[in-house]
């Protein structure tokens, strides 16, 4: 609905509510008089006809009461004259107690049964309740209603007086004054429609000018309003010429600088904000959001001191930026959750105080994570040709005290050999060690394929020597493609396997389980040994340290290497005297719904 229409349609009816209450209110006064008339007129008439029928009770011979009745001459005249002219009267009559008509104006009916009606008092009680929903229309359907008076003598019923009345000139009358109200109500209505129609054409005629300048406003053209005449809407199109000079103005203004903000903004690939000269956050890309709120939906028209807290180094640099009107370039800021930010900062606008402040800048972390990682990795490429090289240099000597043990042994005998068994046990046991050293440090040569992981996983269960350990599976029961080295990861899971079945030298069970997490499979193995101490679990990935009586400590590293050199992760959850889970993560070869997971060990 259009505005002009709103307007009229809520006037006229702020007009024509009053107008009908005022309507309604006389109808019902009206319908409540008439009733009250004839309620007045019934009983005067029953009140004139009762004092004459005590006169001719008086003089009538006893036994002889209806013949009187009918005898009176002054009777019968006063019912045919109150049946001629009184108004809505239908029939006057006296009734005898068995409701025979004794005597009736014009004899209507007499000796005859009188018909049925209902009250007057009926019509009447109606009144004392809202008549526009009671009285009025039993009035506008119209009806015979009769009033009716009992004459007694020493408390005996010997006649009633009974006079009938029709609605029927009232609901003329209503109808009329019905009729009158609703065309009185659209006239006005009419009237009034026009004269607001008119009004509002007035005023919305101001009202579209005023909306065209906006969107030629909007545009970018030229938009100007003529002022008509010195009222409120003269005024606003006075205001709306003054608003669109000023946006001329600063369009042209930021015409000239939006050449230089766009050049900025497109050599940067940062975190990027742009605020205005109240440090109101204007624009911000996901980076910036990120470092502002990481939370918040939004962060545009929120002050910067609301989003990062007043004390804030961040909110301090951009407020003496602004102040200063001095651009910065790659000021390194120490934040108070330690980390740093390398902000720069260019300035918006002409003025010596900026309009605006375009702040790029990015976080410090990755660069020193990326220079912590880059020296580590220096210092183990460093370490690992020393122990390359020390191992080379101790493998000969071994290999020479090997055939030299051998030697000892052929020419000493058994009472020797036992001896030189036992020295040539832990030669090869150095010697693995140092084989160990080198595979660990050498570079691997990865072949990643696409393999079945719940095969793999009953394949190297089928290898386990075990006699008290009873083994569960709980596979998934969609295949699940992992995407690495199978014999590297067939290696790492068997040594893992084979350290849960030595934790339970009394026998147990070794539970085997996989599922799907997203993009990553996940194979769990727990066992229920003694477990592993909070601070033997923070050591048990470092080389050549074990929990094991005859451990060589090389088993989980190996596994853990193998593990992220195919991009995975190994994790181990362990309680004392409940046992150890250990989990191992490979990537997905494809992407697939979630199967069904198997229970967390606890």
């Amino acid at each position: 609905m259009r505005l002009r229409a709103k307007l009229a349609t809520v006037i006229l009816g702020l007009l024509l509510i009053p107008i009908l209450a005022m309507g309604l209110v006389a109808l019902d006064y009206l319908a409540a008089s008439s009733v009250d008339d004839l309620a007045r007129g019934a009983d005067l008439m029953i009140n004139q006809i009762f004092d004459l029928m005590q006169v001719s009770t008086v003089r009538s011979p006893e036994g002889q009461f209806d013949n009187s009745l009918k005898d009176s001459v002054a009777l019968r005249k006063l019912l045919d004259s109150t049946q001629a002219f009184g108004r809505a009267v239908v029939n006057v009559c006296i009734l005898a107690p068995d409701g025979t008509i004794v005597v009736a104006g014009e004899g209507q009916g007499e000796g005859t049964q009188l018909r049925p009606t209902r009250p007057l008092a009926d019509l009447k009680s109606g009144g004392s309740l809202w008549l526009t929903t009671t009285l009025l229309p039993q009035l506008l359907r119209g009806g015979m209603y009769s009033v009716r008076r009992d004459v007694a003598i020493e408390n005996r019923k010997i006649a009633t007086i009974a006079v009938e009345v029709s609605t029927d000139l009232i609901e003329a009358q209503l109808r009329h004054f019905v009729a009158a109200i609703v065309l009185a109500t659209l006239a006005i209505a009419a009237i009034a429609w026009l004269a607001i129609s008119l009004m509002a054409n007035q005023i919305l005629r101001q009202l579209t000018a005023i909306r065209r300048g906006f969107e030629l406003l909007a545009a970018g053209g030229k938009a100007e309003v003529p002022i008509t005449g010195n009222g409120e809407l003269g005024s606003l199109a006075a205001k709306f010429n003054e608003l669109a000079q000023q946006v001329r103005i600063s369009r042209s203004h930021f015409g000239a600088e939006r050449s230089h903000l766009f050049d900025v903004v497109r050599s940067l690939g940062d975190a990027v904000a742009l605020l205005d000269a109240e440090t109101v956050v204007l624009f911000a890309n996901a980076p910036a959001k990120e470092c502002f709120a990481a939370d918040a939906r939004t962060v545009e028209g929120i002050p910067l001191a609301t989003l990062l807290g007043a004390e804030h180094p961040l909110v301090s640099l951009v407020n003496s930026t602004i102040t200063t009107g001095v651009e910065a370039h790659n000021v390194p800021v120490e934040l108070p959750d330690g980390s740093g930010l390398l902000i720069s900062f260019f300035r918006v606008g002409q003025g010596h105080t900026p309009a605006g402040l375009l702040m790029v800048f990015r976080d410090m972390r990755p660069v020193r994570e990326l220079e912590t990682a880059l020296d580590h990795s220096n210092r183990l490429s460093r370490m690992g040709a020393l122990i390359s090289g020390m191992a080379h240099q101790l493998r000969s000597p071994l290999h020479g005290m090997n055939m030299r043990l051998e030697l000892l042994r052929q020419e000493g005998g058994d009472s020797v050999g036992r001896h030189v068994d036992r020295l040539r046990q832990e030669v090869d046991r150095v010697d693995q060690a140092i084989e160990a050293i080198l595979k660990f440090t050498r570079p691997a040569d990865l072949k990643p394929t696409d393999f079945e992981v719940n095969t793999l996983v009953r394949e190297l269960a089928a290898r386990l020597r075990y006699e008290k350990i009873i083994v569960e599976f709980n596979l998934a029961c969609e295949p699940l493609v992992a995407r690495a080295d199978r014999g590297m990861i067939s290696e790492a899971l068997s040594n893992i396997m084979t350290n849960a079945v030595e934790a339970m030298p009394e026998g147990g069970k070794l539970r085997l389980a996989t599922e799907r997490q997203g993009r990553l499979v996940e194979i769990k193995i727990a066992d229920e040994g003694q477990g592993i101490s909070e601070t033997q679990l923070e050591r048990i990935f470092d080389l050549y340290y074990t929990t094991k009586s005859g451990g060589n400590g090389l088993g989980l590293p190996f596994a853990q290497r193998a593990v992220e050199l195919n991009g995975g992760k190994i994790d181990l959850d362990s309680q004392i005297k409940r046992g150890t889970i250990c989990t191992i993560a490979l990537t997905a070869a494809i992407d697939g719904s979630t199967a069904s997971k198997a229970p967390a060990f606890h």
